[in-house]
């Protein structure tokens, strides 16, 4: 791990008020933790990340240089100096790979090739999990895929038949590992790791969300990954603006008219609630879903209407410039391309 950009005491203090961490749990190192309590604070570190830094893309968007920069110190500067921003996968988990790093954990990034269900086919790599190694077991976890993506550690951990335990997600739905190569491979005798989402609907099914690899992908594979999702002409994130955070079960109902909703949480709201749902905002609508159902759903008529609820569901405040940014492209509302 020699060479590998680590956050400095200072820098993960900083952090730490960015996420909303309580005081008493703002340890500089976990070297010193026995192994139980390693994976607990993983496990609190991991659902103020989720809760506090969305998964978005709005730097191809409301920005006029649309430069998506996965260096960990400018990643730093953009999502711990920037209230409520976050990123992608490549940098919300880079990031979160910083200052697991930083802290002490025996982690590493992997590449992931995501599921496209509409050809039936995984992609080439474009995406990244971090896998940490507590007490001889290894985790995957996942900061960057948004509503689907893993809510806690995935023990790598499969039985005979290649399949691990169910865990739960938010509620109803469960989430799982599988060891197994994928159709797509010429060598069927070479297993990847197959996460899995279901939406614990009656008579649905298990949906492959990506598969990943088990060897570790450095800095450089992840700038060369980035580069497809950043500017490909044909990249989901250059036409589309996205955004997921996840939401807890102590965070503001919405009022009967809709004119309400859960707002960016806050220390109490995290530390003491559980994650039970996830505010998604898709080009002009947003959603808020809550143990499987629809508490919230809001379609913008403007730019205005989606700049407010940025501000209100997510605590980010674009400037002028950065608003201005969008105008003329295909992914304003109004009067777009």
């Amino acid at each position: 791990m020699a060479g590998r950009p680590r956050y400095t005491e200072a820098q993960l203090r900083e952090y730490f008020d960015r996420i909303s961490l309580p005081a008493h749990q703002r340890l500089l190192s976990i070297a010193s933790l026995p192994v139980g309590e390693q994976l607990s604070h993983l496990q609190i570190l991991l659902k103020h990340q989720l809760v506090k830094v969305p998964f978005e893309n709005l730097t191809q968007h409301y920005s006029w240089h649309r430069v998506v920069d996965v260096s960990p110190r400018h990643l730093f500067k953009k999502i711990v100096h920037q209230p409520g921003r976050g990123g992608y996968c490549m940098e919300a988990n880079s990031l979160f790979h910083t200052v697991l790093l930083s802290l002490g954990y025996d982690v590493y990034m992997a590449g992931a090739r995501v599921y496209d269900s509409s050809v039936g086919r995984y992609g080439g790599f474009s995406h990244c999990v971090n896998i940490v190694t507590i007490g001889g077991t290894r985790y995957m976890l996942d900061v960057g895929f948004g509503a689907n993506g893993p809510t806690a550690p995935v023990p790598l951990r499969v039985d005979d038949a290649g399949e691990g335990p169910e865990l739960p997600h938010v509620p109803p739905a469960r989430m799982r590992l599988r060891h197994e190569p994928i159709p797509q491979q010429v060598n069927q005798g070479c297993r990847v790791w197959i996460y899995q989402h279901h939406t614990g609907a009656e008579g649905a099914d298990w949906a492959p969300m990506y598969c990943f690899v088990d060897i570790e992908f450095i800095l450089e594979d992840i700038r060369g990954m980035n580069l497809s999702p950043w500017s490909s002409p044909t990249s989901f994130f250059t036409r589309r603006i996205i955004m997921t955070r996840f939401t807890t079960d102590r965070e503001q109902a919405p009022a009967e008219d809709g004119g309400a909703g859960p707002r960016s949480a806050d220390e109490g709201a995290i530390s003491e609630g559980r994650i039970d749902g996830a505010i998604i905002l898709f080009e002009d609508t947003l959603k808020w879903r809550r143990n499987g159902e629809t508490k919230l759903q809001i379609k913008f008529k403007s730019e205005e209407e989606r700049v407010e609820a940025l501000e209100r569901y997510f605590g980010i405040v674009l400037d002028e410039e950065d608003r201005d940014a969008i105008r003329g492209t295909v992914s304003e509302i109004g009067d777009g391309l």
